[in-house]
């Protein structure tokens, strides 16, 4: 039963700011820092500020030497079910940011060097280059990080459309507190339907699939380099296609770099970025830069709207 219906709304989802779930399930729908970043609303900007300040308070405890400091850090880390947002168990990069899998992950970005070499700058930037890191995830622990901002977003909502919270404070999980940098208890009023704590979640920073991502970041930026490398250096990737008026056109295909450089070598799409990146910095801040205009284009966005969402929501 959607939330919606639960409390006779009378409304869709394209009357409402949230994403109208089922709470009796997950849904395949993931929370998007990207879109967090990009959009210009109050909430957005005070949620992007707490992921960057948790990101950024983590790498300056790694490059201090303060490994256990920040390994300390992800005791607070899992899976929340609180907003009905999940992957299904038989996916290859799910499920769950726990504890355990987030210090794994940042000795693995420590031990190979990836923020020296200026692979991680960003929290995003972990999906992209680090394997065992899916989409699902990164939003579980930006669902971690922002948790305050989202009982924020829930009380408002419920006030909004006249649904009662719960009349007693109730332990929540932790939140990332900016101005202390620490992990805080979240002690409120929440959202309880069935016994069952319910995060609100703005439908502006769902998605169900990301834009940064491995693949994107390959197929148009690292893939589009080494297309002008083979082609200024004339390799034997280079195709030449006669027109009809005689002239000879150069060509290189995606694909048979593909082949050769990812397949072919046995690496998988995230270690053959990590590589062309160290190789060449500017590629991954070129798609960094460019995130922002990937989304906001109607061509290439990610953006759900709400009849997308409502499809995805009945599934």
């Amino acid at each position: 039963m959607r939330i919606s219906e639960y409390f006779s709304l009378g409304v869709s989802q394209n009357g409402l700011d949230f994403v109208d779930v089922n709470f009796t399930k997950d849904v395949e729908l993931f929370i998007d820092p990207c879109w967090i970043h990009t959009n210009d609303d109050e909430w957005c900007i005070d949620a992007s500020e707490t992921i960057t300040d948790f990101f950024n308070h983590i790498l300056e405890l790694y490059e201090n030497g303060n490994d256990q400091e920040a390994r300390e850090l992800f005791d607070y880390a899992h899976e929340p079910n609180e907003i009905c947002f999940g992957l299904s168990s038989s996916q290859p990069e799910g499920t769950g940011a726990s504890r355990e899998m987030l210090s794994e992950l940042f000795d693995d970005i420590r031990e190979n060097n990836m923020i020296e070499n200026g692979l991680i700058q960003r929290l995003e930037d972990v999906h992209v280059f680090v394997d065992g890191f899916g989409q699902d995830r990164l939003s579980d622990l930006v669902t971690n990080i922002i948790r305050k901002h989202l009982v924020d977003f829930t009380i408002y909502q419920c006030g909004l459309w006249g649904i009662e919270t719960n009349t007693e404070e109730r332990q929540l999980a932790h939140y990332w507190n900016r101005e202390n940098h620490t992990w805080e208890e979240c002690n409120e009023s929440p959202l309880v339907i069935d016994g069952k704590d319910i995060l609100l979640v703005p439908k502006s920073i769902v998605v169900k699939n990301y834009r940064y991502t491995a693949g994107q970041y390959c197929t148009h930026f690292v893939l589009e380099r080494r297309k002008q490398y083979h082609l200024e250096n004339n390799t034997h990737l280079v195709e030449r296609t006669p027109r009809r008026d005689g002239t000879i056109v150069p060509k290189v295909y995606k694909k048979a770099i593909r082949k050769e450089e990812i397949t072919d070598s046995g690496l998988n799409e995230k270690q053959y970025v990590r590589s062309m990146t160290e190789r060449n910095r500017n590629l991954i801040q070129l798609f960094r830069d460019e995130i922002s205009n990937r989304l906001l284009n109607p061509e290439t966005t990610n953006k759900l709207n709400d009849e997308t969402l409502e499809e995805y929501l009945d599934l």
